[in-house]
């Protein structure tokens, strides 16, 4: 009976992948899409990053404690994680819809400005300007919205960990089977 590939380091599952920090950061992922398990074809950058817990803690005590203790202990890291085009695509179009909907608002709150100046002589200065702020509000909350939107899009989530030799590792929950098993295949187990 042949037995499917051990799992290379703790923290491994069906849907859980652990790999160091350097092997995400440099691209050394197999050509699986992390979402579907196809063929990648396409890469998206993702960058995650790890507080420990106990920072939370130093809010109370410190607001600039707190600050300094996130800036110390953070632990990130940035790469590019294997994608097929559909994917891709999806995130392409959510990213877009992201920028437009950010230039909307930022628009709208900055004609606010000259609206109100030229038409502050007469009486329609607030008919046009409150529609104006608070479009231009409605479409900076969407924007937020949108880009809570696309960074779920993936369904992956990272985290960095450092252990007791100080080699950082990323740790991907989430992940396809199939991108798994070839990630297994790959360190050889």
């Amino acid at each position: 009976m042949v037995s499917g590939p051990t799992l290379p380091y703790p923290g491994w599952g069906e849907n859980t992948v652990t790999v160091p920090a350097r092997y995400f950061e440099e691209g050394r992922l197999p050509g699986v899409c992390v979402v579907t398990g196809a063929p990648a074809t396409s890469n998206v950058r993702r960058h995650f990053s790890t507080t420990p817990g106990w920072v939370g803690c130093l809010f109370f005590v410190n607001f600039f404690a707190w600050l300094i203790a996130i800036v110390a202990t953070r632990r990130s890291a940035m790469g590019d994680l294997p994608v097929c085009t559909a994917v891709a695509e999806q995130m392409r179009r959510e990213h877009v819809d992201v920028v437009r909907l950010t230039l909307v608002g930022l628009v709208a709150l900055i004609a606010i400005i000259p609206a109100a100046m030229a038409l502050s002589s007469s009486g329609v200065a607030p008919l046009v300007c409150l529609p104006l702020g608070a479009g231009g509000v409605v479409a900076l909350i969407a924007s937020a919205i949108a880009g809570h939107r696309e960074a779920t899009t993936l369904g992956i989530q990272g985290r960095v960990v450092q252990d007791g030799f100080g080699e950082r590792w990323v740790q991907l929950c989430g992940v396809h089977p199939a991108f798994s098993r070839a990630l297994a295949a790959r360190f050889g187990r």
